[in-house]
């Protein structure tokens, strides 16, 4: 008779145990599905440019993104790039402008301050833009002493 009890108390805890669990993953659930659908209709208009630099910039302005990468695809730029997990993407290539070792030219992009160009301290994939903002991806020179990068004119 004991062991009887001992079992039914076994299957009480196994049961409590599943409700709690299908409980908790219902409301992450929903809670996670809340959270894109807000991200997705409070995507950010900025103006986005980019800078060849050999005198050629152009604008995009207006527009959407959630991320800095997504407003760049939403441009329809073509970018080429390496991702690293969670450290972010490295992009090595914009419209067929590629990086250049030999040239010492790289890409950067950069935010206006109110004190100026400020360069962007994140990968694009990781960086979240804000409504308004101004930034833009800048083909420069590299100094390779320093790897201080040259600011936009």
């Amino acid at each position: 008779m004991a062991s009887e009890n001992k079992w039914a108390l076994a299957a009480i805890c196994v049961l409590c145990w599943a409700i709690a669990t299908s409980l908790t993953s219902g409301y992450y659930y929903y809670q996670y599905n809340d959270l894109v659908s807000r991200l997705e209709k409070s995507k950010a208009s900025i103006n986005l440019g980019i800078d060849y630099g050999n005198g050629t910039r152009v604008w995009f302005n207006g527009t959407k993104g959630l991320t800095l990468y997504d407003a760049m695809l939403e441009a329809g730029w073509n970018v080429n790039g390496t991702s690293y997990g969670a450290m972010g993407m490295y992009v090595k290539a914009i419209n067929g402008v590629a990086e250049s070792a030999e040239q010492s030219r790289y890409w950067g992009w950069w935010s206006l301050t109110d004190f100026g160009w400020a360069h962007g301290g994140s990968a694009c994939d990781k960086y979240l833009v804000s409504p308004g903002e101004t930034i833009l991806w800048y083909y420069s020179y590299v100094d390779p002493a320093t790897w201080e990068m040259t600011l936009p004119p």
